[in-house]
Protein backbone atom coordinates (compact mmCIF):
# COMPACT_ATOMS: atom_id res chain seq x y z
CA UNK A 1 0.00 0.00 0.00
CA UNK A 2 2.98 2.04 0.60
CA UNK A 3 4.47 1.57 -2.90
CA UNK A 4 1.21 3.27 -4.87
CA UNK A 5 0.98 6.02 -2.07
CA UNK A 6 4.94 6.61 -3.02
CA UNK A 7 4.69 6.43 -6.71
CA UNK A 8 1.91 9.21 -7.06
CA UNK A 9 4.13 11.35 -4.25
CA UNK A 10 7.25 11.11 -6.22
CA UNK A 11 4.84 11.91 -9.71
CA UNK A 12 3.13 14.77 -8.31
CA UNK A 13 6.81 16.08 -6.79
CA UNK A 14 7.86 15.99 -10.32
CA UNK A 15 5.06 17.58 -11.62
CA UNK A 16 5.50 20.12 -9.24
CA UNK A 17 9.43 20.39 -9.72
CA UNK A 18 9.23 20.68 -13.71
CA UNK A 19 6.21 23.05 -13.36
CA UNK A 20 8.64 25.60 -11.27
CA UNK A 21 11.53 24.96 -13.32
CA UNK A 22 9.72 25.86 -16.53
CA UNK A 23 8.03 28.23 -15.27
CA UNK A 24 11.48 29.77 -13.77
CA UNK A 25 13.45 29.28 -17.22
CA UNK A 26 10.74 30.94 -19.47
CA UNK A 27 10.92 34.23 -17.54
CA UNK A 28 14.74 34.20 -17.50
CA UNK A 29 14.30 33.63 -20.94
CA UNK A 30 11.88 36.29 -21.50
CA UNK A 31 13.91 38.83 -19.72
CA UNK A 32 16.58 38.14 -21.88
CA UNK A 33 14.38 38.48 -25.27
CA UNK A 34 13.31 41.60 -23.88
CA UNK A 35 17.31 42.70 -23.05
CA UNK A 36 18.40 41.55 -26.62
CA UNK A 37 15.66 43.61 -27.77
CA UNK A 38 16.57 46.63 -26.12
CA UNK A 39 20.36 46.25 -27.17
CA UNK A 40 19.54 45.82 -30.65
CA UNK A 41 17.26 49.22 -30.41
CA UNK A 42 20.04 51.05 -29.06
CA UNK A 43 22.67 50.18 -30.81
CA UNK A 44 20.31 50.94 -34.26
CA UNK A 45 19.33 54.31 -32.82
CA UNK A 46 23.44 55.17 -32.07
CA UNK A 47 24.20 54.26 -35.11
CA UNK A 48 21.25 55.95 -36.67
CA UNK A 49 22.00 58.82 -34.52
CA UNK A 50 25.84 59.25 -35.47
CA UNK A 51 25.03 58.85 -38.81
CA UNK A 52 22.73 61.03 -39.44
CA UNK A 53 24.55 63.78 -37.57
CA UNK A 54 27.99 63.15 -38.75
CA UNK A 55 26.13 63.41 -42.49
CA UNK A 56 24.51 66.95 -41.38
CA UNK A 57 28.64 68.32 -40.33
CA UNK A 58 29.90 67.08 -43.73
CA UNK A 59 27.14 68.81 -45.45
CA UNK A 60 27.28 71.78 -42.74
CA UNK A 61 23.49 71.48 -41.73
CA UNK A 62 23.71 72.40 -38.05
CA UNK A 63 19.72 73.45 -37.93
CA UNK A 64 18.67 70.41 -36.31
CA UNK A 65 21.72 69.59 -34.41
CA UNK A 66 20.75 69.88 -31.32
CA UNK A 67 17.72 67.18 -31.75
CA UNK A 68 20.13 64.46 -33.14
CA UNK A 69 22.98 65.14 -30.58
CA UNK A 70 19.66 64.54 -28.14
CA UNK A 71 19.01 61.31 -29.75
CA UNK A 72 22.76 59.99 -29.85
CA UNK A 73 23.01 60.82 -25.85
CA UNK A 74 19.55 59.02 -25.22
CA UNK A 75 20.93 55.63 -27.57
CA UNK A 76 24.11 56.08 -25.90
CA UNK A 77 22.91 56.09 -22.36
CA UNK A 78 20.63 52.97 -23.27
CA UNK A 79 23.81 51.73 -24.43
CA UNK A 80 25.72 52.44 -21.49
CA UNK A 81 22.38 50.54 -19.21
CA UNK A 82 21.70 47.38 -21.29
CA UNK A 83 24.92 46.19 -23.11
CA UNK A 84 27.61 43.63 -22.46
CA UNK A 85 30.79 45.21 -20.60
CA UNK A 86 32.35 45.20 -24.14
CA UNK A 87 30.26 46.89 -25.79
CA UNK A 88 30.21 49.76 -23.23
CA UNK A 89 34.28 50.01 -23.24
CA UNK A 90 34.24 50.20 -26.80
CA UNK A 91 31.73 53.01 -26.80
CA UNK A 92 33.84 54.64 -24.08
CA UNK A 93 36.83 54.25 -26.45
CA UNK A 94 35.12 55.90 -29.22
CA UNK A 95 33.94 58.64 -27.23
CA UNK A 96 37.32 59.05 -25.80
CA UNK A 97 38.45 59.55 -29.40
CA UNK A 98 36.18 62.46 -29.84
CA UNK A 99 33.11 60.46 -31.35
CA UNK A 100 32.39 62.98 -34.38
CA UNK A 101 34.25 60.08 -36.64
CA UNK A 102 36.32 62.52 -38.52
CA UNK A 103 39.75 61.42 -37.69
CA UNK A 104 41.15 58.43 -38.30
CA UNK A 105 41.43 57.05 -34.63
CA UNK A 106 37.87 57.68 -34.20
CA UNK A 107 36.83 55.53 -37.22
CA UNK A 108 38.99 53.13 -35.95
CA UNK A 109 37.62 53.28 -32.56
CA UNK A 110 34.21 53.07 -33.50
CA UNK A 111 34.90 50.34 -36.38
CA UNK A 112 36.18 48.40 -32.94
CA UNK A 113 33.14 49.71 -31.52
CA UNK A 114 30.74 47.88 -34.27
CA UNK A 115 32.97 44.88 -34.13
CA UNK A 116 32.07 44.67 -30.25
CA UNK A 117 27.99 45.23 -31.07
CA UNK A 118 28.79 41.85 -33.43
CA UNK A 119 30.16 40.10 -30.81
CA UNK A 120 27.61 40.68 -28.39
CA UNK A 121 24.90 39.57 -30.50
CA UNK A 122 26.53 36.06 -31.18
CA UNK A 123 28.37 36.29 -34.29
CA UNK A 124 32.08 35.27 -34.49
CA UNK A 125 34.37 38.31 -34.83
CA UNK A 126 36.45 36.07 -36.93
CA UNK A 127 34.08 35.55 -39.85
CA UNK A 128 35.42 39.27 -41.13
CA UNK A 129 38.85 39.43 -40.56
CA UNK A 130 39.32 39.93 -43.84
CA UNK A 131 37.09 42.31 -44.75
CA UNK A 132 37.81 45.84 -44.85
CA UNK A 133 35.06 47.08 -42.15
CA UNK A 134 36.22 50.76 -41.98
CA UNK A 135 36.51 51.29 -45.89
CA UNK A 136 32.81 49.73 -45.92
CA UNK A 137 31.15 52.11 -42.80
CA UNK A 138 33.39 55.36 -44.16
CA UNK A 139 34.23 55.30 -47.49
CA UNK A 140 32.47 58.32 -48.48
CA UNK A 141 31.96 57.31 -52.59
CA UNK A 142 31.20 53.92 -53.77
CA UNK A 143 33.39 52.61 -56.37
CA UNK A 144 30.51 52.06 -58.55
CA UNK A 145 29.27 55.61 -58.69
CA UNK A 146 31.13 59.05 -59.33
CA UNK A 147 30.09 62.23 -58.13
CA UNK A 148 31.60 63.96 -60.84
CA UNK A 149 30.28 62.11 -63.44
CA UNK A 150 26.95 62.51 -62.06
CA UNK A 151 27.29 66.23 -61.25
CA UNK A 152 28.66 66.69 -65.39
CA UNK A 153 25.51 66.07 -66.92
CA UNK A 154 24.37 69.12 -68.91
CA UNK A 155 20.34 70.51 -68.85
CA UNK A 156 20.35 69.68 -72.31
CA UNK A 157 20.97 65.41 -71.42
CA UNK A 158 18.47 65.71 -68.35
CA UNK A 159 16.01 66.99 -71.01
CA UNK A 160 17.43 64.10 -73.80
CA UNK A 161 16.49 61.62 -70.70
CA UNK A 162 13.11 62.88 -70.32
CA UNK A 163 12.22 62.95 -74.11
CA UNK A 164 13.74 59.31 -74.19
CA UNK A 165 11.03 58.06 -71.81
Amino acid sequence: MSSPIFAALLSFMSAVIVAVLGHFFSIKRKRRDELTELRLKAYADFINAASRLVAARRMGRIVDELDELAALNDAKTRICIYADAPVVKALVEFWKHGGTLEGEKEIIAFTRFCMRIRESLGNANSDLQSIDISNTLFKLEPATYSFKHASSHTPSDSAEIQDAS
